[in-house]
């Protein structure tokens, strides 16, 4: 049983991050007037910090589901 949640924890983990890299911002933009914008780009720690939240987040539903699917598995087996 084990084994399922610890996959699952890993593997949500891993797309976690891997999905945080693409949602996370990494910069903010804001209008200045009406021709010209700012660009602001985010300390690594600003960055980092949301990114770990949603990597654990996702790894905390993986291993939920690791341990639906262990359930599932040991009664289809009885």
């Amino acid at each position: 049983m084990l084994k399922f949640i610890e996959k699952g924890f890993f593997y949500g983990l891993i797309l976690g991050i891997s999905l945080g890299v693409l949602i996370v911002p990494y910069k903010e933009v804001v209008s200045v007037d009406d021709s010209s914008t700012e660009t602001t780009y985010l300390d690594l720690i600003d960055f980092i910090i949301p990114l770990l939240r949603v990597g654990v987040v996702v790894a905390l539903v993986g291993a939920a589901i690791g341990f639906f699917l262990y359930k599932r598995n040991k009664k289809s087996l009885d």
